[in-house]
């Protein structure tokens, strides 16, 4: 490769066909271009560079736009800003140069009447992300419009900068609520060691709003440094600070925070403040942690005792499930299915002792004089799916009640073991017509060989060597009954779910051999609730590296979240956009349609995923010309 000053000599010489020939229709030679652009003296000569990539290649002539020395960038940014496009377009063009000289564009779009051309404009001021930028994304904190403050403070938090970091703590003292809510939510995603002493020094904010979610990001980010902030903050006038730093200490798991979170137990202004101190029990699980849920029992709350009795049956010990055992006689009916449900949780893998125990108390709630009891009961029989749970299952069939019988076939088929399809068998012969009925819909799901197949296996034999996969989406509680209740269960090879964040994967989900789990909220924009995620590129990057891995070994695919119309629809249409290829978007969302008619894909992982595969704003379209044809259609 010849050095740089000789290339930068040549660039005159050659005729538009040798450049592009040279420099933009290989690899090795747009490298060379890109790294000898910024040293071009001549402003002609660049900025003829700069125009015959654009006339090759929109994205790659706007990255190398902002690569010719500064005082030449206006100039090349004139010659996108002359390109005949659609506005949202030429906004993501100039984001992609990275240029300061960009700014200004963009900022003076900030006052256009489209609310998309506003927000396109935030979000590629915080893609250039520059000290510049960050500038400019805090005063747009200050906007009157609130969709602009969301996505101002989600850029800074993307940009994940020393200056970003800075211009958000600056903004938890801001005269405006809102900017404060803003800034601290924005702090949780940033880099911990940057974020961690803001957020510590929020926790003493006078605005309580500021410091309860500050709690919550302390949670979330979970290194030790925060412990000693949230110890203090357990002690907050505030009754929502005090429960929200009991929760961030119960997802930290620190045990030094046990005997203060046993004293909130009892707190005396609120009992969702004892609610959180008692699940935070749970999560940390040590002895002293159980002697204080032990004390939660006796609460006067039925809400307290039935969290107490649901962190005990994740604690898994001799002592807790003898204490979940006693509130299988509480006064109140919803203590005691939790409890049935508690015993189901526990773990007793390799004790003996411990599977006497609960095998007892599941007996002995067998026999609680409330039908919801005793179908919590059959529901738990079903998650431990031993020879036990099957025979407490098969006493249950001939329960009083038709909905616990039912639940009681169901669990079989769950389980289904030997040990249930002889209990099924049996149920055909029962005198009650609804388990027969029920039963022989269950055994030949049951009676069925499941076949595994991993991403690194070998094609089965009579494997479909289709592209396209046949895509179900659905709701997460229809995905739970197609998964363990239906025939055509069986067939799944493939599963999406996307699950609210906290809330873990149905245990009946693991049938499906291979799964991509991911959690975030159906949100469009960024929403000043900490516990509540939005969607990320790195989510959507997940969908497509799933999706290239599926078209290797095609087969059934469910695709669910939980309503299966918008999460589910756009992850649906992310893989179906990679393996129906480029240019192929309208085809992609066809498919969608064809799997789930109702379906309204979540508008922001179509944006993202857009991104990812460069489609240039074309998966987004085609949703937005569909959604015009129905509106023209139905006029």
């Amino acid at each position: 490769m010849n050095s740089a000053a000789t290339l930068i000599q040549e660039l005159p010489e050659l005729s538009d066909d040798q450049f592009n020939q040279k420099y933009l229709k290989q690899k090795q030679g747009m490298h060379a271009l890109a790294a000898i652009l910024p040293q071009i003296e001549q402003q002609s000569l660049a900025l003829r560079a700069i125009k015959l990539a654009l006339k090759v290649n929109l994205k790659l002539g706007s990255k190398l736009a902002g690569t010719v020395k500064p005082e030449f960038q206006t100039a090349t940014l004139k010659l996108i800003a002359k390109i005949k496009t659609s506005r949202l377009r030429k906004i993501q063009l100039l984001a992609l140069t990275c240029s300061d000289m960009a700014i200004p564009m963009l900022v003076k779009a900030l006052n256009h009447k489209d609310s998309a051309v506003r927000l396109h404009c935030i979000r590629a001021i915080g893609l250039i992300g520059s000290t510049a930028a960050v500038i400019e994304l805090a005063r747009s904190l200050e906007s009157e419009d609130s969709q602009v403050q969301a996505w101002a403070a989600w850029a800074l938090g993307e940009i994940d900068s020393k200056p970003a970091a800075a211009a958000l703590i600056k903004a938890l003292n801001h005269k405006v609520a809102g900017v404060r809510t803003w800034a601290v939510w924005a702090l949780g995603k940033i880099n911990p060691k940057t974020a961690v002493p803001a957020l510590i020094e929020a926790l003493k904010h006078q605005d309580s709003e500021v410091r309860w979610r500050a709690a919550v990001n302390c949670g979330k980010i979970g290194v030790s440094e925060v412990v000693p902030g949230l110890l203090n903050a357990l002690r907050d006038e505030n009754h929502l600070v005090r429960a929200r730093a009991a929760a961030a200490l119960g997802k930290i798991g620190d045990r030094d925070a046990v005997p203060c979170l046993v004293e909130l137990l009892h707190d005396p202004d609120s009992y969702a403040v004892s609610l959180r101190a008692a699940e935070a029990l749970g999560q940390i699980g040590t002895e002293t942690a159980v002697a204080g849920l032990l004390q939660a029992l006796n609460h006067e709350d039925s809400d307290v005792r039935g969290s107490a009795v649901s962190a005990l049956g994740e604690i898994c010990s001799e002592v807790a499930a003898v204490a979940v055992m006693r509130s299988l006689s509480d006064r109140d009916i919803f203590v005691r299915g939790r409890a049935a449900v508690a015993l189901g949780n526990i773990n007793t893998a390799g004790d003996a002792n411990l599977q006497t125990m609960v095998a007892a108390g599941l007996a002995i709630a067998r026999g609680d004089s409330e039908s919801y009891v005793r179908w919590r009961v059959a529901a738990a029989l079903g998650q431990i799916g031993t020879e036990e749970a099957v025979a407490g299952l098969v006493r249950l069939l001939g329960d009083e009640t038709p909905g616990v019988r039912q639940k009681a076939v169901k669990s079989l088929g769950q389980i289904g073991s030997p040990a249930a399809v002889l209990a099924l068998e049996a149920a055909l012969n029962r005198e009650v017509a609804d388990v027969r009925a029920l039963a022989a819909q269950y055994l030949p799901d049951v009676r069925a060989e499941v076949k595994t197949v991993y991403f690194d296996s070998e094609v089965a034999a009579g494997f479909s060597g289709e592209k396209l996969p046949k895509i179900l989406i659905a709701s997460e509680a229809e995905a739970g009954e197609y998964i363990i209740d239906r025939a055509a269960g069986r067939d799944l090879k493939y599963l999406i779910s996307i699950g609210t964040p906290g809330v873990p994967e149905p245990k009946s989900f693991h049938k499906v051999p291979n799964r991509l789990r991911l959690s975030f909220n159906d949100l469009e924009i960024p929403v000043d609730d900490p516990d509540r995620v939005l969607p990320t590129l790195d989510d959507v990057l997940q969908i497509i590296d799933f999706a290239q891995k599926m078209s290797a070994h095609p087969g059934k695919l469910l695709v669910l979240c939980q309503s299966g119309i918008s999460r589910s629809a756009a992850a649906a249409l992310t893989v179906c956009a990679v393996l129906t290829g480029r240019g192929q978007e309208r085809e992609a969302w066809t498919l969608v349609l064809a799997a789930r008619p109702q379906a309204r894909p979540n508008r922001w992982m179509v944006e993202l995923a857009d991104r990812a595969l460069d489609r240039n704003g074309k998966l987004a379209l085609v949703i937005e010309l569909t959604a015009t044809e129905v509106a023209i259609a139905n006029s």
